[in-house]
């Protein structure tokens, strides 16, 4: 089948809207409590006039449970599309599980800061990032599946850093921790970039992963301030960055199984 039908404001209510088609609308955007590396009047992404972050790691968004987000990814103006399912500050007592974005014209699940877990989670063929983390987010995933196209960029996009001009080692540091991932990228038609781009400051932990087809490197870092990078789990006494927002502390690590 090479079709869904979509009855949203967009298009004639039962009219088919073809698979791989994006832009059809927005997405959704959950804003949250949790802490972050930016101020907490920093707008959201994709919209004005919002806001997010704050000082409760466990703050509740509520439930996301089998939730599919087809064909969004809207400009609202230039260089600002929006996500397929944003988490800006959103903390960890939020349940995030069994969700799906596929055919976005911008990335596919994009995390601001927050400490926000998420299982059973797949990006299908959207045109910049599949999972991107950025703004000292220190959650949890597992169980996540990326299928890339010949269009977009990295099947994760890994950053860390308050502000282009910021400190790489700004805290909290950005410390992600993905686990049981398997990547299948888009090979070398059409398009470029490494698979996991590990980038401005990030940590985390990573295992159990298998990242294939990729059109260049599968794993390239670039710009990681004072990191420490290693092959064997530190104890969890081992710091990872959790100071307050807008120390400078080199503390954190990066490790890959």
């Amino acid at each position: 089948d090479t079709s869904v039908v979509v009855t949203d404001s967009s298009t004639t209510a039962g009219l088919a809207t073809p698979l791989g088609k994006t832009g059809k609308w927005g997405g959704l955007i959950l804003l949250g409590s949790a802490p972050t590396s930016v101020a907490t009047d920093t707008e959201v992404e994709g919209i004005s006039g919002y806001s997010y972050g704050g000082t409760d790691p466990a703050d509740s968004s509520g439930v996301l449970r089998y939730v599919r987000v087809w064909h969004g990814g809207a400009v609202v103006g230039a260089d600002n599309e929006i996500n397929g399912i944003t988490f800006a500050g959103v903390g960890s007592g939020t349940v995030v599980e069994h969700c799906e974005v596929a055919f976005n014209a911008d990335d596919g699940f994009e995390f601001f800061g927050g400490t926000v877990n998420v299982k059973y989670m797949s990006a299908l063929f959207v045109k910049d990032d599949s999972f991107d983390s950025d703004q000292g987010y220190q959650g949890t995933g597992q169980f996540l599946f990326i299928m890339e196209g010949t269009e977009g960029d990295h099947a994760f996009e890994m950053d860390s850093q308050a502000s282009k001009t910021g400190s790489l080692d700004s805290q909290p540091r950005s410390h992600p921790q993905f686990y049981s991932v398997t990547v299948l990228g888009g090979g070398s038609s059409g398009r470029g970039g490494e698979l996991m781009h590990v980038n401005d400051g990030t940590g985390g932990k990573f295992g159990n992963m298998v990242l294939a087809h990729g059109p260049d490197n599968g794993l390239n870092f670039q710009d990681c301030g004072a990191l420490t990078y290693t092959q064997s789990l530190p104890a969890a006494s081992v710091g990872i960055g959790s100071g307050s927002r807008g120390t400078t502390g080199s503390t954190g690590y990066f490790y890959f199984s």
